[in-house]
């Protein structure tokens, strides 16, 4: 069986799918994750029809030393023993920065323009190209496609994409990029005017009209907009200049602190980043944490709404969004005044459409996955129209 291999490389884990090509179709054959890398590896695959296929952990002692390339080999040999020939690999990579606006074939080039953006996304862009690196090494010719976070919002407002610095820090690429672009593109459809809410531990949110991007909550780095599970959201940068001057903190301190030590966790004093286990708390300091998430979302609502100029409907969706049916409950209630009205019955059995019939905006759960329109976009890209 001939495929696309699908890979979503993180710091912790590495997500992937398997797409069977048959003439000039692909469906989606297989799903998996390897949790735990650095540490205690596990391997977990599943069928499409959601059968478990592999579920154990993997050896921590062999001849590869790197984790990555360890977990890597893990899924590939897996592959092999089902005699699937993996022909073609998408990637998801967050950030394409202003050079590239669309999914893109990797070469070394391409390679090279990437590594320069790890600085705006260090908890992701390393990874993602990591994840490249080692199928390139394995299989020299194989033919890979970078799928890119950022490429989904380059129709945003023009704007919106600007901040106020001088104008040859704007021409050097420091402006507004935005992000879960993939899953976005994923879950607009027939919707007009509608905001999708991206909420996980990474947490972004995005105006779409005409299943196009008009605005996102996110900028530059992935640090901004919401409150996230350890990323502190939108921050006046005099916070960071008062760090540097008054608390003699060095670059790679701020980093920390802003990348590993803030959003849920550092607003609930070290509680958790996951909001499952601060909604379990009875600790007021997860509350506040819970609170500002949801007031932080009901104002990037307020600010996205405006972008638009109206508002159809309201989307969540990812881990937050689609399991935490408290945090969409509180939210439609505070965007009453936009006419909101959650059915609770609906929202509490994890429908997909929660509205009340008496609401004047459709509210839904929708499920995402990324990487089907990774698979789409590499699909498109070995077989170009008109070909």
């Amino acid at each position: 069986m001939q495929a696309i291999l699908i890979l979503n490389s993180g710091s912790s884990s590495i997500k992937f799918a398997v797409f069977a090509l048959e003439r000039e179709t692909m469906r989606k054959e297989y799903t998996g994750i390897v949790v735990n890398i650095i540490q205690k590896p596990h391997l977990k695959i599943k069928a499409s029809s959601g059968e478990v296929i592999i579920n154990k952990k993997l050896s921590e002692t062999t001849l590869i030393n790197d984790p990555y390339t360890r977990a890597t080999e893990e899924i590939l040999h897996w592959l092999q023993l089902q005699q699937i020939n993996v022909i073609a690999a998408g990637h998801r990579v967050a950030h394409g920065g202003v050079h590239y606006n669309r999914a893109t074939v990797i070469n070394d080039e391409v390679i090279t323009n990437l590594e320069e953006l790890k600085p705006l996304a260090p908890l992701h862009q390393p990874y993602n190209l990591n994840g490249i690196k080692i199928l390139q090494k394995k299989f020299p010719k194989i033919f890979q496609v970078a799928c890119l976070d950022t490429a989904f919002h380059t129709t945003c407002n023009p704007l919106s994409q600007l901040f106020a610095i001088p104008k040859w820090l704007t021409e050097k690429g420091v402006r507004r990029y935005g992000f879960h672009g993939l899953s976005y593109d994923y879950v607009v459809s027939q919707f007009d005017k509608f905001i999708i809410a991206h909420l996980g531990q990474g947490a972004t949110m995005c105006a779409v009209h005409n299943r196009k991007s008009v605005a996102t909550s996110i900028g530059f780095s992935a640090l901004d907009g919401l409150p996230m599970g350890t990323r502190c959201g939108c921050l006046d940068a005099g916070v960071v200049l008062y760090l540097l001057d008054q608390e003699k903190m060095t670059y790679p301190e701020i980093e920390k602190t802003l990348y590993k030590e803030s959003g849920l966790l550092g607003v609930s004093g070290g509680i958790s980043s996951d909001m499952k286990e601060l909604l379990e708390s009875s600790n007021k300091d997860a509350k506040t944490a819970i609170d500002l998430f949801i007031y932080r979302i009901c104002s990037w609502i307020g600010a996205l709404t405006a972008e638009l100029q109206g508002l159809d409907g309201l989307i969540f969706t990812a881990g937050i969004g689609e399991n935490a049916p408290y945090i969409r409950e509180k939210v439609c209630e505070q965007i009453a005044w936009l006419g909101a009205k959650i059915d609770k019955d609906a929202n509490n059995s994890g429908q997909h459409e929660i509205h009340h019939p008496d609401s004047k905006l459709l509210l839904y759960t929708i499920p995402t996955d990324e990487e089907v329109t990774i698979a789409k976009e590499t699909f498109a890209l070995i077989n170009p129209v008109g070909k």
